[in-house]
């Protein structure tokens, strides 16, 4: 894969190379996709087929994730973990998302911004498991605490938003 187009899935086309706060922004570019898949969530008969399509989206998207974070590691920036790589971020916080079905744009506002919230504090705090995952390597590593930090993330939202909806 090109070195160039490796750097911009990397960095989110640039906002992790912002100097202050790359994981926060780098999350924010998760927003213009989990965007896009509810738009397109009306090309589906129902929220089960849906939810299995965003699955294999998230499924995907983390494949794509190591591939990439390891060739950063090893190829463009040279060091364990660089902070420019945010393109986990972006699967983790899409992950907080998954099977939250939200109808209409006041739904799909509140989602986003709980889903922020909550998948930041679990990436920032790196609570019990999350934090071991950081050891694996060949970008898995870098990768997978941020995907736990979505699953916990999911199970949070999904509990408060069974309440609120």
């Amino acid at each position: 894969m090109n070195k160039k187009l490796v750097k911009n899935l990397a960095t989110c086309f640039g906002l992790g190379d912002l100097p202050k706060a790359p994981g926060t922004f780098g999350t924010l570019g998760g927003i213009p996709i989990f965007i896009g898949l509810t738009m397109i969530k009306g090309l589906f008969p129902n929220n089960m087929v849906y939810n299995s399509f965003y699955f294999m989206f998230l499924i995907t998207l983390f494949a794509v994730s190591v591939y990439v974070c390891d060739i950063c590691e090893r190829e463009i920036y040279k060091k364990k973990d660089p902070q420019n790589v945010v393109i986990d971020e972006v699967l983790g916080f899409l992950t907080t998302l998954f099977l939250i079905n939200p109808v209409g744009s006041k739904e799909t506002i509140v989602a986003i911004i709980l889903g922020f919230i909550i998948f930041r504090f679990f990436d920032i705090t790196k609570l019990g498991p999350i934090d071991k995952s950081q050891h694996f390597k060949n970008g898995v590593g870098v990768v997978l605490d941020d995907f736990l930090a979505g699953i916990i993330g999911n199970f949070v939202l999904v509990c408060l938003w069974t309440i609120l909806f």
